[in-house]
């Protein structure tokens, strides 16, 4: 985990859970005695319309609140990637749901089925933000397993939360399965 500044940006649509995800993970980080600082924005709609949040955990003080360059992106929606890499930090990943159909990804973009993982192997479509959680951290280990499931449970029905648990542990192997395939790099087109 080492000392490393997490500046984490989740983007999908309403409904979907990333400000939970953000909740979440502020929270496991603050169990750990970590500094945080965690926020969100809506497009008009709410439900159905964009959705952002935001997430900075550094074991050092946090002396400026919003995110430039988040060294970890997750896209939730069908958006096209491409638009969010000029944002990424240059050691960051992007996070993108959904299988690698855009051809060969560049070598910080990975691509992990979120949405068919909550629905195919946990069948509850509604744990696709719990499974992202998973995802996340077992790709960056930025905050322990421990305090991710402690931070869990307040956001989920009791009698869900074996459930969620299923589903987080599901995204731990989904993140850190990502990392180990072999990355296509997208060569620059000759004009």
């Amino acid at each position: 985990m080492g000392k490393k500044r997490w500046e984490v940006r989740l983007i999908g649509t309403g409904g979907q859970g990333m400000v939970t995800v953000s909740i979440i993970l502020a929270e496991a980080a603050v169990h750990e005695g970590r500094n945080v600082v965690q926020s969100q924005n809506y497009g008009p709609e709410v439900r159905g319309g964009h959705s952002t949040s935001y997430v900075i955990v550094s074991d050092d003080s946090i002396l400026y609140p919003k995110i430039d360059s988040p060294n970890v992106m997750l896209i939730m929606s069908s958006r096209d990637y491409r638009t969010y890499l000029p944002d990424l930090a240059q050691d960051g990943i992007l996070i993108i749901n959904g299988e690698a159909d855009h051809g060969a990804l560049p070598d910080r973009v990975y691509a992990v089925p979120i949405t068919d993982i909550a629905h195919d192997k946990v069948r509850k479509p509604i744990t696709a933000n719990i499974v992202s959680l998973g995802v996340i951290i077992g790709m960056t280990g930025m905050v322990s397993e421990e305090a991710a499931l402690e931070a869990i449970q307040p956001h989920v029905p009791a009698k869900a939360l074996e459930v969620n648990k299923t589903a987080f542990a599901l995204g731990l192997e989904a993140g850190r399965g990502a990392l180990k395939k072999p990355i296509a790099v997208i060569d620059s087109p000759l004009v």
